[in-house]
């Protein structure tokens, strides 16, 4: 039997990476956030770093990951409950300073650079939308809807609305009618 054994992957200092480049994002800015800097403050090396993440986009993905996880929707046992319960975590998520020091350039790098984007979608956004799925897939198991044939076309309802008004302040505030809006979208759009 052969297989590879190493050294266990240190979580504390995964979580000691995602604290120094919430720290450089938050005090300075998202073109602040390096390699460097984050490992120095991590109390660790590049090497270290770089064995994580090749890039600043990766340090902010990995920092979304740890702070806010990839599956969002719970399983209430009603669909309107969960997708309300999806809608108060996208909001916070939305009015986070993290989301809001970092999202704007996190999508300029990953226009700039696709193999970014690609990260950023397999490492944090796909694993949400396949939490979205499976929360309407088990509403059809329960029979309050049909199977969704695209439940990524719900995920853009819950989430784009959101998502705009984040890159488009100016636009108005991620506000109550803005969230309900999203949810009877949602709901609507699962049952026709």
């Amino acid at each position: 039997m052969s297989g590879k054994t190493g050294r266990p992957r240190d979580t504390s200092l995964d979580a000691a990476i995602a604290a120094a480049t919430e720290s450089v994002l938050l005090a300075e800015g998202y073109a602040a956030v390096s390699i460097d800097r984050v490992a120095k403050i991590a109390g660790t090396t590049r090497a270290a770093v770089y064995r994580r993440v090749k890039s600043r986009a990766e340090l902010v993905v990995g920092l979304l990951i740890h702070r806010f996880g990839t599956s969002p929707a719970p399983d209430t046992g009603d669909l309107r409950q969960d997708i309300e319960h999806v809608q108060a975590v996208q909001r916070i998520f939305f009015a986070d300073a993290i989301v809001r020091a970092g999202l704007a350039g996190l999508l300029s790098d990953t226009y700039a650079d696709p193999t970014l984007g690609a990260a950023l979608y397999d490492r944090f956004l796909a694993p949400r939308r396949h939490s979205v799925a499976a929360m309407l897939a088990r509403a059809a198991d329960r029979g309050q809807i049909t199977p969704v044939d695209d439940p990524a076309r719900i995920s853009d309802i819950l989430t784009g609305p959101l998502l705009y008004r984040t890159l488009v302040p100016a636009i108005g505030q991620i506000d109550d009618a803005l969230v309900e809006a999203t949810v009877n979208a949602a709901l609507s759009a699962v049952s026709s």
